[in-house]
């Protein structure tokens, strides 16, 4: 008996989906993708319990007639490609012919479809890939297709799927993709028979990019437009781009159109950094919305069964196409508006125009007393932060890591590597292995006095940004961001501990608006916020109220810190690791309240940063990892100087 067969063509339809249908977005995807190659101009998009008991989508297309109808669920049937030289110019989203057969495979599939001409329509009943039932039915112009139970007949691909939050902020992410490459086409989204989404057709790119891009960006998008006068090119790019100072700490604001389909590329994103060179800082996002129309036989999207990846005859052109259109828009949104050299952070970095600094409130302001009110569980009083013990070396090597954020700025240079990227140089710190001065060992105000008397020192700050100390045989530079951000962080993390977060209600609420990805993750998690002091409540739609945050907490900053926590969540929660989002949402209020670079401190204020410091539990590391001193002693000053060999 042969050792070879033919795969049944069930199986040969269900390994097909294993690649076609990843996750619930995955088919909502296949399927608007097919109503906008029929011509609709209206789409509607229906899911329950986060596409796993429903997906359902409308449209009023062209329709199918019944033979067709017949033939779609076909494998490699497809009315998009006739010769192999088509593959070469398409210009439809589908041409495989793959995405019914594979989803019908995996499902309890339903298509109902007729045509302008006839007065009755075709309804086709599939069951795990077996035909049950084609008969007439009435229905209205255009094309239905009902997707139940997903994967019900191969349980070890339903069980990977993730929790229903996530995969509906995966549709409504494809949903939002989708209307933004066809700003002409309606789109509705309903999640449980709600209305979540409602992108109204005959729109343009701009009015689609302020509604998904959110209402943070929309007074700040920039026209993209390529070629400029007198420029001749196959190339066309068409968009629009933030102000450097509207960024993310991901790219999901990121959107990148290839002749109107949503792909991912590489060499698009780090063209588009190339663009916002020397405008936006190291691990920030910008937002955007890219389309690159060029020939269909300059571009290759049969590269993978998504079509997501694509692949450019010439792709140069393209990226510098794109690098010049994102540079000269911000170049001329910096000539003409004074509103974007105001809003951007990175100009006028030293201060007043007058040359004198902004005035930076004390680190010991962050323990001072203001109104507050306060979540303390019964019988627990606040516990004061005791003089940490004496650094080890253990010490020093379990805190040397990196957390998320770190992880996603690194992600950020692959992806932007090249001239686009700008990278710093690091000093380099004590291993867990050298030998640390004893600076780094302190453990109390004790020790400010040494052994012999010598005083430390509080000798100054530099550059705005550094605090230089003086201890014995010892030089220390001090990052006192860093610094401010780990004496924070523990303060609240402390008092998350111990159940005593308190709290100051704002004078005037902060009003945000999220994706609805972002807002069902942060909906679900509001109690757990409110636990670190953060009250946070639903405003209608995706639009939530602060209506208080830690005491801990600058003010000013209430609604840049609130999105950063929304995105490092909505990274995060997926992993389902409670502490570990809890504690980046600590770091993030930290780092917010912190006292920042280029601000100018008194010696007082110093001198109370260090020894705030110095009590910390792990005062060598910022909460992100990063170090926070760097120690000279006096042997390698002198060898610099050259008085020993």
């Amino acid at each position: 008996m042969s050792k070879i067969r033919i795969l049944p063509e069930i199986l040969s339809n269900q390994i097909a989906a294993g690649e076609v249908v990843q996750r619930p977005a995955s088919v909502v995807k296949e399927l608007v993708e097919n109503s906008v190659d029929a011509g609709a101009d209206q789409i509607t998009v229906e899911i329950e319990k986060g596409g796993r008991s429903l997906i359902r989508i409308s449209d009023n297309g062209s329709g199918l007639e019944r033979d067709d109808a017949i033939l779609a669920i076909e494998r490699y049937a497809t009315s998009k490609v006739f010769e192999k030289e088509d593959l070469f110019s398409i210009s439809t989203f589908g041409f495989r012919g793959e995405a019914l057969p594979s989803i019908a495979s995996v499902s309890k599939f339903t298509l109902v479809s007729r045509t302008r001409n006839n007065d009755v329509g075709t309804r086709i009943d599939i069951n795990g890939g077996k035909l049950f039932k084609v008969s007439d039915t009435g229905a209205p112009a255009g094309t239905m297709v009902e997707v139940k139970h997903l994967f019900f007949n191969t349980p070890a691909r339903r069980k990977f799927l993730k929790a229903e939050s996530t995969e509906a902020g995966h549709i409504s992410d494809a949903v939002s993709g989708l209307a933004m490459g066809n700003p002409d086409i309606g789109f509705r989204l309903f999640f449980n028979g709600k209305l979540v989404k409602n992108f109204p057709p005959g729109q343009d790119l701009f009015q689609r990019a302020q509604m998904v891009l959110g209402r943070d960006a929309a007074d700040q998008l920039y026209p993209l437009n390529f070629p400029f006068d007198g420029d001749i090119s196959d190339v066309r790019i068409s968009g629009v781009c933030a102000n450097p100072s509207v960024t993310r700490r991901t790219a999901n604001r990121i959107y990148l159109f290839v002749n109107h389909r949503l792909v991912h590329d590489r060499g698009l994103i780090a063209a588009l950094f190339q663009g916002y060179r020397g405008r936006i800082m190291k691990g920030c996002y910008p937002m955007g919305v890219v389309c690159v129309a060029l020939p269909y036989d300059q571009v290759d999207v049969n590269v993978h069964p998504t079509k997501r990846e694509i692949k450019f005859l010439m792709p140069q052109p393209v990226y510098q196409a794109l690098s010049r259109a994102v540079s000269k828009a911000l170049a001329d949104a910096q000539s003409n508006s004074l509103a974007y050299a105001m809003s951007n952070p990175m100009i006028n970095v030293q201060g007043k125009d007058n040359g004198e600094s902004e005035p930076v409130p004390s680190p010991k302001t962050v323990y001072g007393v203001r109104p507050a009110f306060s979540r303390p569980a019964p019988g627990v009083a606040q516990q004061e932060l005791q003089w940490g013990m004496p650094r080890t070396a253990e010490h020093r090597a379990a805190a040397d890591t990196e957390d998320g954020t770190q992880l996603s700025r690194a992600d950020t240079e692959q992806v932007a590597g090249g001239p686009a990227t700008i990278r710093g140089g690091e000093v380099p710190l004590p291993f867990a292995g050298e030998k640390t001065p004893d600076l780094i060992t302190a453990a109390g105000p004790q020790d400010w006095q040494s052994s012999d008397g010598a005083p430390m020192q509080v000798i100054g700050q530099v550059m705005g940004t550094y605090i230089v100390v003086e201890k014995e045989n010892h030089l220390v530079l001090v990052d006192q961001h860093a610094a401010h951000e780990r004496i924070v962080y523990e303060q609240l993390k402390t008092r998350h501990e111990n159940l005593n977060v308190q709290s100051q209600s704002l004078l005037v609420p902060e009003v945000v608006e999220l994706t609805h990805s972002e807002a069902v993750i942060l909906e679900s998690i509001c109690d757990d916020l409110a636990d670190l002091g953060v009250m946070i409540e639903p405003f209608g739609g995706t639009s939530f109220v602060i209506k208080a945050v830690p005491v801990l907490v600058e003010e000013k900053q209430v609604r840049q810190m609130v999105m950063e926590m929304v995105e490092t969540l909505s990274v995060d929660n997926e992993a389902g690791e409670k502490d570990g989002w809890l504690d980046a949402c600590l770091m993030t209020m930290a780092c917010h309240r912190a006292v920042r670079a280029h601000q100018a401190m008194n010696h007082h204020e110093m001198t109370t940063l260090i020894t705030d410091l110095m009590a910390c539990e792990n005062p060598m590391h910022c909460p992100h990892g990063r170090p926070i001193m760097v120690v000279f002693d006096r042997y390698r000053i002198e060898k610099l100087f050259k008085r020993v060999v």
